[in-house]
C-alpha cells in the first residue's frame, strides 16, 4: 500500500495542474472570444462605406451616459470597444461593446471578462426611465411595474419610477409590437437615449448594426412622439 501512495500523489497532482491549466485556457478563450479582429475590420469597412464612424477603443464615450442599469457600479468608466457611431433613418446612433463590471459576493475574485453588445438611439429630448426586460431574466432590484394587459405582463418585467410616463409609452401597438418581436436583451428609455444591450459571447457580426438600430428605430416610430416630450 506504501508503494501506490506516490504514485496516487502524482495522479492527484498531475489531475491538478490539468484542471488549472483548463481553467486558464477556458478563461483566456473566454475573455478573448468577443474581440474577434476579423469583426473589427468588418465594422472598420461598414463605417466607411455609410460614412459612419469606427473606433477600435473609446476611454470616455460611456461617461455621456447618466448612472443607473446598465450603467452603474463603475461601468461608465470602462471604455467602448469597436465604436460605431452615426446617423440612420435620421437617427443619431452608437453600437458598441464593454465589459460591465462583475456583480460578485464580497472577497469573491474572477479573472473572467463579460462582455456586453449595446446599441444607443438618440431621441429628441431627455425622458424619465423606462426598462423593459423580458420577465425571465429580469433583475431582482427591477420595481414590478403592469399595464393590465396579461400577455405583456407576463412576457415582460418594467422597471421605472415614472408610471405615467410608461403609461404614455407603452401604449398597445407598442405592447404589441414587443410581443411580436422581443428583445434578445434589455430596453432602457432614459434620459436623451433609447438603448438595448444583450450579452456578447462572440457571435456579433458587422452585418447586424443595421438591422439591430433599425429594431430600435422601429420601436421609436411606434411610441406617440407626444410622449417623448416633456
Amino acid at each position: 500500500m506504501s508503494e501506490l501512495a506516490p504514485v496516487a500523489f502524482m495522479l492527484v497532482f498531475a489531475a491538478i495542474i490539468g484542471l488549472i491549466v483548463w481553467l486558464v485556457v477556458r478563461t483566456v478563450r473566454h475573455n478573448r472570444a468577443p474581440r474577434d479582429p476579423a469583426v473589427r475590420e468588418d465594422l472598420a469597412r461598414l463605417a466607411t462605406a455609410k460614412g459612419w464612424r469606427f473606433s477600435p477603443r473609446d476611454d470616455g464615450f460611456l461617461r455621456r451616459f447618466a448612472g443607473g442599469y446598465p450603467f452603474g457600479h463603475g461601468a461608465r468608466q470602462r471604455p467602448a470597444l469597436d465604436l460605431v457611431t452615426g446617423t440612420h433613418r435620421g437617427r443619431n446612433f452608437a453600437c458598441f461593446q464593454y465589459s460591465p463590471p462583475r456583480s460578485l459576493p464580497s472577497g469573491e475574485y474572477s479573472s473572467e471578462i463579460d462582455y456586453a453588445r449595446v446599441v444607443v438611439v438618440s431621441l429628441p429630448e431627455p425622458v424619465p426611465t423606462v426598462v423593459v426586460t423580458a420577465a425571465r431574466f429580469a433583475p431582482r432590484w427591477t420595481r414590478r411595474y403592469t399595464v393590465g394587459d396579461d400577455a405583456f405582463d407576463r412576457a415582460f418585467t418594467v422597471g421605472t419610477e415614472d408610471e405615467p410616463f410608461a403609461d404614455r409609452v407603452l401604449t398597445e401597438p407598442v405592447r404589441h409590437w414587443l410581443l411580436e418581436h422581443p428583445p434578445t436583451g434589455s430596453l432602457r428609455l432614459g434620459g436623451p437615449d433609447l438603448i438595448g444591450w444583450q450579452p456578447d459571447t462572440g457571435g456579433f457580426e458587422a452585418s447586424m448594426v443595421e438591422p439591430e438600430v433599425d429594431r430600435l428605430c422601429d420601436l421609436l416610430d411606434r411610441i406617440p412622439t407626444d410622449a417623448l416630450r416633456r
